[in-house]
């Protein structure tokens, strides 16, 4: 039963990533051409398995499309932590009536890298090809296994930036609502309120007599305000606000990112759980001030963090791997993805910042 709860959870973590558009994301053609560079074979490419497909989002050297996951050999290597190897496939029973083997494309070798996600699950692989018998040295090993922890890491960065987009839609969708709803239901809220101060004026005026009547018609025309009150809270805070409320918290609660909202200068907006953690700044010391504090003394001198938002503003996004600076002065290696927020004319309003501590990933290399 444990089992089918990991494989089911599993499946669930691979949905949320085949929404995504790899496509937009040059840098991981740029992976899987370098994996098969580096390992000496003709086909390379990034799947995803769930429960029936192999989906082949990213490949070189070969058609990316989705196969059936009975016959690949992507099943068996998401079933270990380390590359998978096949030198030949005809020597290996759990081949012997694969077509893939047997027919074209009549594959012999297969090198396969889990790609393991943070929380321990297993998305697909990062693997090779090769149509004669083949295998890898100790270095191609290690290549392709770092390779895949850096596809990983890229994916989880876009899928985390996909929510916050999300997110940043959602906010200005809402506040646009809200003044609709405000300007279409204030006047509902202005009429019991104006038969309210009607009534204390008349007897401040000597005009009406505040007894058992007035009483009667003032909590009369109480009771209609707090039910317009109530409508209009109704109106604009449903389900779906709730939905989002509790997802804000989640974001500012995550630690494993530094997620940032930007102003269109570069100023800091709005700092997430994850951004003190690992840049040891408090909220109040960080907001206002701009994001290259975050740099190093020669990447301010050289420009580099206005370069990442003149490159966000004009390309959409903007993206950079290498050092950057902790309150304390300490470094860390560190992969940042700029996203440029844009206000309903098309002008940009801002950017969020997503940075994800490589240092660990760095080390093991």
């Amino acid at each position: 039963m444990e089992k089918l709860n990991t494989e089911e959870a599993r499946l669930l973590e691979v949905q949320k990533f085949l929404s995504l558009d790899l496509e937009a994301h040059p840098e991981l053609q740029e992976i899987v051409d370098f994996a098969a560079e580096i390992c000496e074979t003709p086909v390379a490419f990034l799947t995803m398995l769930d429960d029936e497909t192999n989906w082949l989002r990213v490949a070189t050297g070969f058609e990316a499309q989705p196969m059936p996951r009975s016959t690949s050999f992507c099943q068996f290597a998401i079933e270990q932590d380390e590359v998978m190897i096949i030198s030949d496939a005809t020597q290996d029973t759990r081949f012997q009536d694969n077509p893939l083997v047997e027919e074209a494309p009549a594959v012999r070798f297969y090198a396969g890298a889990p790609l393991v996600l943070q929380n321990g699950l297993k998305l697909g692989t990062l693997c090779l090809f090769d149509l004669k018998p083949n295998k890898l040295t100790p270095l191609q090993t290690k290549a392709l296994s770092v390779l895949s922890r850096q596809v990983t890491l890229l994916l989880e960065l876009q899928l985390s930036q996909s929510h916050l987009e999300a997110q940043v839609a959602e906010t200005l969708a809402k506040n646009e609502l809200l003044k609709k709803i405000s300007f279409m239901q204030s006047h509902e809220i202005r009429h019991p309120l104006t038969n309210i101060l009607g009534l204390v004026n008349l007897v401040k005026e000597g005009q009406l007599t505040a007894d058992e009547e007035w009483m009667n018609m003032l909590v009369d025309e109480a009771h209609i305000l707090d039910v317009k009150i109530n409508e209009v809270v109704t109106d604009s805070l449903d389900i779906k606000d709730f939905r989002y409320l509790r997802y804000q918290k989640m974001v500012e609660d995550i630690e494993d990112y530094a997620i940032l909202i930007l102003d269109e200068k570069g100023a800091v907006e709005n700092w997430n759980k994850g951004a003190e953690v690992l840049k040891g700044y408090k909220a109040k010391e960080i907001i206002g001030r701009n994001f290259s504090v975050f740099y190093t003394a020669e990447d301010q001198q050289n420009g580099r963090p206005q370069s990442l938002i003149k490159k966000a503003t004009h390309e959409g996004s903007a993206r950079d791997i290498g050092w950057r600076v902790r309150k304390d002065g300490t470094r860390f290696w560190g992969s940042i993805l700029i996203t440029a927020i844009h206000g309903y004319s098309g002008e940009v309003i801002g950017f969020t910042k997503v940075t994800r501590d490589l240092s660990k990933v760095l080390l093991n290399e």
